[in-house]
């Protein structure tokens, strides 16, 4: 899934006004301390588990998980960011590697950052304007696995980008980086420019930084911000430790940060380690048979070691639409009346999150909640809408994650569900180490996967056009794993974006609803929370709704 803006606000810079993308950052436990008293809380190693899965990549030009996200906010060091501070002071960005807001011209199209001077990788060496100019261009170029800045439309909004992207040009001719200035000629004006700087994409890299065709991408290389990636063995271990030249206002907390993955695993070790105080946090949460006992048992959320967090995502089961039966409409309406989205919440425990059977979440612009298919199993109506359709499908590949207990547990029920209208369907296990690859390269063969999505900045586009506009799918990398291609719906896309105000709410909240009732190339399934605990050890948790974690580098251990 992807990740993650919360809320907006209008910030006035010169020129134009700007839409700048800011979380809810908010405190979630009782033992949460104040950042002014950080320096007492240096030292030691904190401790992380991570249950049932494994970090996709942590090369900043391919992460697009949140789970890889939550880890490189701890080492990147953004032009703007979010602050590690509670409740209204961390809902918005600030300068962190420029001196200040970019400048802008009078039209819109020209955006300068100055950056600080003395900052450095933690190899010693010094960030320049020409670190941020390569971040860019690792995300569009041909030469890595994935170029997944198109699904931005980053290659539209910055001059020579898309000759960049087609492979036409060695440089980005609209990005131009002299010492610690950095300018961006833009196609046209954008008020969300500044909130997509937030991005974890954006960070600085070396010049130098490879290009890679690999999907685990670059696995150790130099970062700038609190943080370093000193171990990166995939699917077992990450440390993080402390970068000596980092002196920006972000926290750094623990001497190093030790993480470690366990993709077959359900959970349940590592919460009996937490409650022992052997680990400190695990980035799967609670397991979702054990929520209701431990909130009993630690006296309800975020009155202690026990915390429940918001989260700006939808979680969705993604249909494969160029693969029958789910290449038919009809059969994907069927499936949104025949699961079943409450029985579905209800196995992950108490606090899980609230249904939903639409695309966009509340807070953004453009949501105008609205119900079509129903929270519970409807096989008679499921079997209207399907008819003959359902009748005739060849069997239906449901893709899940054995390792996972919650999700084998939902896709068996689904397989259950399914059969009431005659459908047939598999189980097909993913590799726990790798589970997104498969199903974002063109030609998979599943019908149903588990998946979902959390804003990469806050506006109605990044749930809707990036993920189900057609004309971006590619070979591998894909965004659009629901291979959702639609001529009409294509156009009406590009017109909502192309609007501001309340007509852009307006266009993408008719086409959050279209979307779902013509063609329901989804299944929406419900808005989540993330219920976690942690260690008697752990003192300053801030939790960010923008990532869906606890700020890593901002916890301590004592």
């Amino acid at each position: 899934m992807r990740r993650k803006h919360l809320l907006s606000l209008l910030m006035l810079c010169t020129g134009v006004a700007l839409l700048i993308a800011a979380t809810t950052v908010g405190v979630a436990s009782s033992a949460t301390q104040k950042a002014s008293s950080a320096k007492a809380l240096r030292g030691g190693t904190l401790r992380v588990n991570q249950s049932a899965g494994a970090f996709d990549t942590l090369d900043p030009g391919l992460a697009y998980v949140t789970n890889d996200w939550e880890v490189l906010y701890s080492t990147q060091l953004l032009l703007v960011n979010f602050p590690n501070k509670a409740g209204a002071a961390g809902s918005q960005l600030f300068p962190e590697a420029a001196r200040a807001f970019p400048t802008i011209s009078k039209n819109g199209k020209t955006v300068t950052f100055n950056l600080r001077s003395g900052q450095r990788f933690n190899d010693g060496s010094p960030v320049t304007a020409a670190s941020y100019q390569r971040a860019w261009e690792r995300i569009l170029s041909p030469k890595m696995y994935a170029q997944y800045g198109i699904f931005d439309q980053l290659n539209k909004m910055v001059v020579g980008a898309q000759k960049f992207t087609d492979g036409k040009a060695a440089h980005i001719s609209g990005i131009s980086a002299k010492g610690l200035t950095l300018t961006f000629h833009l196609t046209k004006a954008n008020p969300t420019f500044v909130s997509i700087m937030g991005m974890q994409w954006f960070g600085a890299v070396k010049p130098s930084m490879k290009y890679t065709k690999s999907s685990g991408g670059v696995l150790k290389y130099p970062s700038a911000g609190p943080y370093y990636i000193a171990t990166n063995q995939p699917g077992r271990l990450v440390v993080l430790k402390r970068n000596k030249f980092y002196h920006g206002s972000r926290l750094a907390n623990p001497n190093q940060i030790v993480i470690q993955s366990f993709p077959n695993s359900n959970g349940e070790a590592s919460l009996l380690q937490i409650e022992k105080n052997q680990v400190d946090f695990d980035m799967a949460g609670v397991p979702a048979a054990d929520v209701k006992t431990v909130a009993a048992k630690y006296g309800g959320p975020n009155k202690g070691q026990f915390h429940v967090g918001t989260q700006a995502c939808i979680i969705w089961e993604a249909f494969n639409n160029a693969k029958a039966p789910t290449d038919n409409v009809n059969v994907r309406k069927a499936l949104n009346y025949a699961i079943g989205r409450t029985p579905i919440i209800k196995q992950l425990g108490p606090y899980a999150g609230a249904a939903s059977d639409q695309i966009l979440v509340k807070g953004l612009p453009g949501y105008k909640k609205f119900s079509i298919y129903g929270n519970y199993p409807n096989f008679a109506k499921a079997k209207a809408v399907g008819g003959s359709a359902l009748s005739n499908a060849p069997t239906l590949n449901i893709y899940y994650n054995q390792a996972s207990a919650v999700r084998t547990t939902e896709a068996t029920f689904e397989a259950a569900q399914l059969s009431h209208i005659g459908l047939k369907t598999k189980l097909e296990p993913s590799d726990p180490t790798d589970y997104y690859g498969p199903i974002e390269t063109k030609g998979t063969d599943y019908n149903i996967a588990h998946s979902g999505w959390c804003a990469d900045y806050f506006d109605p586009f990044d749930f809707i056009n990036v993920n189900f506009d057609g004309r971006s799918i590619q070979q591998t990398g894909n965004v659009d794993y629901f291979y959702f291609n639609n001529s009409s719906f294509n156009s009406q896309m590009d017109h909502a974006a192309s609007l501001s105000g309340p007509a852009r709410s307006a266009a993408y909240a008719a086409l959050d609803k279209t979307l779902m009732s013509k063609y329901a190339p989804a299944f929406p399934l419900y808005v989540p929370t993330f219920r976690y605990l942690t260690s008697k050890r752990v003192k300053n948790v801030i939790y960010s709704n923008y990532f869906g974690y606890p700020i890593l580098n901002a916890m301590s251990v004592g």
